[in-house]
């Protein structure tokens, strides 16, 4: 999703974490998550994180991914606390029983966007299909951005007219995101044929913002991944520690130039506000 930024939405720097690999589903496109029963989930440590966002003097966007992150059993109270000053973002199955009191307590006005995953077979599996539905429709309804978006994994091809008709009788608008992985000895999305990118709705600007190498990057300058043990480094592609979320963050005044053959988050395409930012030394 290219998020555009609405001008009263002013933020500093984002923080993009991955607050647990854990997941109650198992997509087998997902490269994100980890299904081993015995993972410990660690709850996040609130004051010490709003101690340390307090101590940068900036303004954040925090995006909450995963695995999923409603696991998390202090996610809510933390979202709440974080909302009282900076904005959050959320990718989440939307599934979980707690988006209601989330959607309760949680201020929408600091809550820039949604991404509700779309994963059909594991909603239809686990008879989750309906819960996403009204949870979505909740949010919606509430006045949250929210938007659908399910993963165009090549085998998804034959049930594609039967995901898009479950929709449309929902009444609710997707798009499709481009897979990234090895199937058959193909990588993609650059193996993605012409007939699959036109079923799938992808156009080729979107699938080339994903090779960055070489390019401008503002990883590290307003831009930073994050982990479970709160470890922040510039992206999730270059693992040098520039600090931790509960003990402080190193920003730098210098991007970089992407090193990655494949980039899964191209910055300059899913955050241009920052991107922009970046390029006039942080200033509007």
């Amino acid at each position: 999703m290219i998020f555009e930024n609405k001008l009263d939405k002013k933020y500093d720097a984002w923080i993009q974490w991955n607050l647990t690999s854990k997941c109650n589903f198992d997509c087998e496109y997902c490269f994100g998550h980890s299904t081993e029963p015995n993972q410990k989930i660690s709850p996040i440590k609130i004051n010490e994180l709003l101690k340390t966002l307090s101590q940068s003097k900036k303004i954040f966007r925090i995006g909450f991914t995963g695995g999923e992150p409603f696991l998390i059993p202090n996610f809510i109270e933390a979202a709440k606390r974080l909302t009282e000053k900076h904005f959050i973002s959320l990718n989440s199955h939307f599934t979980s029983s707690k988006v209601q009191e989330f959607l309760n307590v949680v201020d929408k006005e600091k809550v820039l966007f949604i991404h509700a995953s779309l994963h059909f077979d594991e909603l239809v599996n686990k008879n989750l299909f309906d819960r996403y539905v009204s949870n979505f429709n909740e949010a919606r309804n509430s006045g949250f951005n929210i938007y659908a978006e399910a993963v165009a994994y090549p085998a998804a091809l034959k049930k594609i007219n039967e995901n898009l008709q479950m929709m449309k009788l929902v009444n609710i608008d997707f798009t499709y995101a481009p897979f990234f992985g090895e199937i058959n000895r193909k990588n993609y999305p650059e193996s993605y044929t012409e007939l699959e990118k036109s079923m799938f709705g992808l156009s080729d600007d979107a699938i080339q913002h994903h090779f960055q190498k070489g390019k401008f990057c503002n990883a590290g300058k307003n831009v930073f991944a994050a982990y479970s043990t709160g470890k922040v480094t510039p992206c999730f592609q270059i693992h040098e520690t520039v600090g931790n979320l509960y003990s402080g963050i190193s920003l730098s005044d210098d991007g970089i130039f992407c090193p990655a053959k494949r980039c899964g988050c191209p910055l300059n395409y899913y955050d241009t506000y920052l991107f922009k930012k970046s390029l006039n030394n942080g200033t509007k």
